[in-house]
């Protein structure tokens, strides 16, 4: 392990965060009438901080001799999102924002951190009560961090500053979602740029789109941050919900819907190759996925909430709700707690199944759920054939060994990760909480999903009317884990908690 060119690029990286964190001081100027609270002195110390261990981590690390290797690239990646976590906290700390709702030090940091590595994996689960009363910097910021961790702050740091070498395909692939990592052009940093350039292009799009319909420029920008990054964080208490406006809905919907695409896809339409899209089988599985269980779940309300859902309100409500869902986007149109048990547990479901792989959606991605289900099928035929061989044929490419195997093991991984941090999240909680924050199963195990797939709101304590404040610290520090394990999709968080990997040789 090269230490020093570890540390050289983390100093790069932080300093890129500073620099983004301070596009929140413009809010913070505009606001200075009803500054009590000294928010410009936050975000600038904020920054000045980013700022100063930037450097001291980029001059401690200029000595680096040779090239970034796997292990490196690994490592930068893995390090980079638990710093982001970190330093992401400091405008909710240094602002004063919370320190009305919180008794100690110590919980007011752990929520601070959570609503950060919530912002930066794109999971949208938020700690705030009153999320209008907060100042508009620190909601923007908030909402930035979602737009940052959407298609990744160490794709940004290739399509930038290059100069990774070899290793770039690493660092990208590893912040990159899904089990396939096909690159759109054969240099590793004009795929970067492709990739933000497409994002961009979108997220400008639908800020336009958003701000012809009505909606002003701030909560443009911000609900535009939390749509292509598939995040869901909100400026309004009620989410979505509170415009009760067709417009909005519809476009968010089909933004939410596009942020759950694979991203190559949208680089094969610019060059001109239609086919690809129109054969990929995956697409066509996320288009029918949401097609059926939209259609269920409007079926589903407007036979059992007939008092309350028209034909027309049923599929409009179903269908943003899925979207949201699938997408891991987690807005809210509805109350879904309130909703049958047969529409509770299809969210459920669609929470783990998550988007596309190379998309900005998490969970555990449509192309795994394919493979693995294409494996189970051979496995069941290999028991009464024995001797036949087929080739697993995903988009008429053969999937080799290789691939199979990691998503073989990485279902495996997910499934032992949310039942032992489903237990553990109980312990913690149930057992240094006062009796009115006590888990139930539903919520505890909704809770792990929820930030485990990078989803944000579950069901009952965690629905999507409510939040995580009423957690203790411990427990906010353990869903910010996960969320992190979840962005990361496993295996490298699992790197660097691993001894051998920071050996030497």
């Amino acid at each position: 392990m090269n230490y020093l060119l570890v540390i050289r690029n983390l100093g790069k990286l932080v300093l890129l965060v500073g620099g983004c964190m301070s596009a929140s001081l413009v809010w913070a100027v505009l606001d200075r009438s009803d500054d009590p609270s000294g928010v410009i002195g936050g975000f600038v110390v904020s920054v000045l901080i980013c700022t100063v261990l930037g450097l001291l981590a980029y001059v401690a690390g200029r000595s680096a001799r040779g090239e970034m290797l796997r292990k490196e690239a690994l490592a930068v990646v893995g390090l980079s999102w638990i710093l982001f976590g970190l330093l992401g906290a400091l405008p909710f700390i240094l602002t004063g924002c919370l320190q009305s709702e919180y008794d100690s030090n110590t919980e007011l940091i752990a929520a601070a951190v959570f609503e950060s590595v919530s912002g930066f994996t794109t999971t949208g689960a938020s700690m705030l009560i009153d999320i209008e009363s907060m100042p508009r910097a620190v909601l923007f910021w908030r909402s930035l961090t979602h737009w940052l961790g959407g298609m990744g702050v160490v794709v940004l740091f290739v399509a930038i500053l290059g100069g990774t070498g070899s290793a770039g395909k690493f660092l990208v692939t590893s912040e990159t979602t899904g089990p396939v990592s096909d690159s759109v052009r054969p240099r590793i940093r004009e795929t970067a740029l492709l990739l933000w350039q497409i994002y961009l292009g979108l997220s400008a799009l639908e800020f336009v789109l958003l701000r012809l319909f009505g909606m002003n420029t701030f909560e443009s920008l911000c609900h535009t941050f939390g749509t292509l990054a598939s995040g869901g964080y909100s400026t309004l208490n009620r989410s979505i919900g509170q415009y009760n406006s067709l417009s909005f809905e519809v476009i968010i919907t089909i933004f939410m819907f596009l942020a759950g695409v694979n991203f190559n896809l949208f680089a094969s339409l610019l060059q001109g190759r239609w086919r690809v899209v129109y054969k990929n089988r995956e697409l066509r599985a996320y288009v029918a996925i949401i097609l059926l269980v939209g259609f269920i779940i409007a079926m589903n309300l407007y036979r059992h909430l007939p008092e309350e859902y028209t034909l027309g309100r049923a599929f409009r409500s179903a269908t943003f709700q899925t979207v949201a869902i699938i997408t891991t986007t987690g807005y809210g149109t509805d109350d879904f707690n309130r909703w049958p048990v047969l529409s509770q547990w299809l969210l459920i479901i669609l929470m783990f199944v998550g988007g596309s792989a190379g998309s900005t959606a998490g969970g555990i991605k449509i192309m795994r759920l394919m493979i693995f289900l294409r494996l189970a099928v051979q496995e069941v035929e290999k028991t009464f054939r024995p001797h036949v061989v087929r080739t697993l044929r995903i988009n008429q490419q053969a999937v080799d060994e290789g691939v199979r195997r990691n998503v073989a093991i990485y279902i495996g991984h997910v499934m032992v990760i949310f039942f032992t941090a489903t237990i553990f999240l109980t312990v913690l909680q149930n057992e240094f909480s006062p009796p009115e924050a006590q888990l139930d199963i539903t919520s505890a195990f909704t809770a792990v999903i929820a930030t485990l797939n990078n989803i944000g709101p579950g069901l009952h304590m965690i629905g999507p009317t409510e939040n995580y404040h009423f957690f203790n610290a411990p427990a906010k520090l353990l869903l910010s884990l996960l969320m992190i394990i979840g962005r990361l999709e496993v295996m490298v968080v699992l790197c660097i908690f691993t001894p051998a990997f920071w050996q030497r040789n």
